[in-house]
C-alpha cells in the first residue's frame, strides 16, 4: 500500500509539472506568434545570470518571461520570476493550507470581513438551495425576489460564488424576472449590488468598469506587504481581466501608471485603445486609501500569505473589494512592465522555500 501510494504521489506531482509547463509553453507560443511582438533576445550573460539564480528551485528554468518581459520594458532582470517556477513551487508554498480556499466563496465576505468593503449581498444559492444573506433557507425564491429586491435596487449582479476564472458567468441583470431565469442555470450563486464606479476612474474606459489588482504577500513575520498593483481595464466592450480581452497597466509604488498597458499577448497600448486615455505620467486616485483597504481585507485572510485583491474605487470615491484570489494569480501585468513579480522580497521567499524544500 505505501509503494502505491508513493506511485501515486509520484504520477500526480509529474502530470501537475508537465500541465503547467505545456500551458504555459502555448501561451508563451501565442506571444512570439503575435506580429505585433518584437522579441529582444537575452545575452549569453543574462541567460547565464538567470539560469543560476533560478535552477535551485526548478529543474527546468524556461527563459520565455524574462525574454518577454525584456522584449516590452528594454529591462533585463534576473529577478522576474518564471510563470512555470510561481504556479509549481512559490504560490503552493505561501498558500499551503487548502482550507483557505474558503476565501475564496464569494458568499462568504459579508459573513467573515467586519467591513462594508465587499458587495452588499441580497442572497445566495448553494448546491441548489437558496438562502437569505443571513443564511436562512429561502422556501420560495421567486416570491422571495418579489418581496426583497426592490426597484432601487437594480441592475444587480449574479454569479457563481465559486471556482470561476477571468469574470465567467458574471452577469448583471436588469429586472425580476431575469433574475428568476438566470439563477437557475448555477448550483452555487451569490446575488449582489452592481458598484458604480467613480468619476475619478471612469475617464479611464467609460465603458466598463475598471477594478485595481493589488497582490499582497505576508512575509514570515506575518509583516504585509504590497508586491504590486495594476489598473485593469476592459477593451472593446470586455471585461476588465486579461483572460476577457482586458488590458492592464502597472501602477508603480508611488501611484504613477506605467508608460504602457499590456494584454496577455504582449501587445502594448500607449493609451486605451477605446477612449484614448495616456497612461504615462498619470496617477491612479486615492493611491493610499487603497493601500490601507487592502491591507485590511488581507490581514483577516487567516492562513493565506499571498492573495490578490480586486479592488474597485466606488461613486462614493471609497475603495471595495469585489473579489478575492488567492490562487492562479497572474505575474503578467507587473512583469511585463519589467518589475519583478515579488520585488525586493524575491531573495527571501526563495530562500524559505528552499529550506522547506531540504
Amino acid at each position: 500500500m505505501q509503494i502505491r501510494k508513493i506511485i501515486k504521489n509520484i504520477s500526480i506531482k509529474t502530470w501537475n509539472f508537465m500541465s503547467v509547463y505545456t500551458a504555459f509553453y502555448k501561451h508563451h507560443k501565442s506571444v512570439y506568434a503575435n506580429t505585433n511582438f518584437k522579441k529582444l533576445e537575452l545575452t549569453d550573460e543574462e541567460k547565464k545570470q538567470y539560469y543560476e539564480y533560478w535552477k535551485v528551485v526548478s529543474p527546468i528554468v524556461s527563459l520565455k518571461t524574462v525574454e518577454i518581459s525584456k522584449s516590452l520594458s528594454g529591462i533585463f532582470n534576473k529577478y522576474i520570476i518564471p510563470e512555470e517556477v510561481y504556479s509549481l513551487y512559490v504560490e503552493p508554498y505561501l498558500n499551503n493550507d487548502k482550507s483557505v480556499t474558503f476565501f475564496e466563496n464569494k458568499s462568504i465576505y459579508s459573513k467573515w470581513y467586519d467591513s462594508d468593503v465587499f458587495p452588499a449581498d441580497f442572497f445566495h444559492k448553494f448546491d441548489n438551495i437558496y438562502y437569505t444573506r443571513d443564511f436562512k433557507i429561502i422556501d420560495d425564491i421567486e416570491r422571495f425576489i418579489d418581496d426583497e429586491i426592490q426597484e432601487e435596487d437594480l441592475p444587480i449582479v449574479v454569479k457563481p460564488n465559486k471556482d470561476t476564472i477571468g469574470g465567467s458567468g458574471v452577469n448583471f441583470i436588469n429586472d425580476k424576472e431575469n433574475i428568476k431565469n438566470v439563477i437557475k442555470k448555477y448550483p452555487d450563486l451569490v446575488i449582489e449590488e452592481k458598484m458604480q464606479q467613480s468619476d475619478l476612474i471612469s475617464e479611464v474606459n467609460r465603458e466598463g468598469i475598471s477594478t485595481v489588482r493589488v497582490t499582497l504577500y505576508k512575509d514570515n513575520e506575518g509583516v504585509i506587504h504590497i508586491l504590486e498593483t495594476n489598473l485593469r481595464m476592459g477593451k472593446d466592450g470586455s471585461l476588465d481581466n486579461e483572460g476577457s480581452g482586458g488590458i492592464a497597466c502597472n501602477i508603480n509604488s508611488d501611484g504613477t501608471l506605467n508608460k504602457y498597458a499590456t494584454d496577455r499577448y504582449a501587445n502594448k497600448y500607449v493609451k486605451h485603445p477605446n477612449s484614448g486615455y495616456v497612461f504615462e505620467n498619470k496617477t491612479l486616485p486615492l493611491y493610499d486609501q487603497l493601500i490601507e483597504s487592502s491591507k485590511y481585507v488581507f490581514r483577516d485572510t487567516i492562513g493565506a500569505r499571498i492573495a490578490g485583491l480586486d479592488m474597485l474605487l466606488d461613486s462614493n470615491d471609497k475603495w471595495r473589494c469585489i473579489e478575492l484570489s488567492l490562487f492562479g494569480l497572474t505575474t503578467k501585468p507587473s512583469q511585463y512592465a519589467g518589475d519583478p513579480f515579488l520585488g525586493k522580497h524575491t531573495d527571501d521567499i526563495i530562500s524559505s522555500l528552499l529550506s522547506v524544500k531540504k
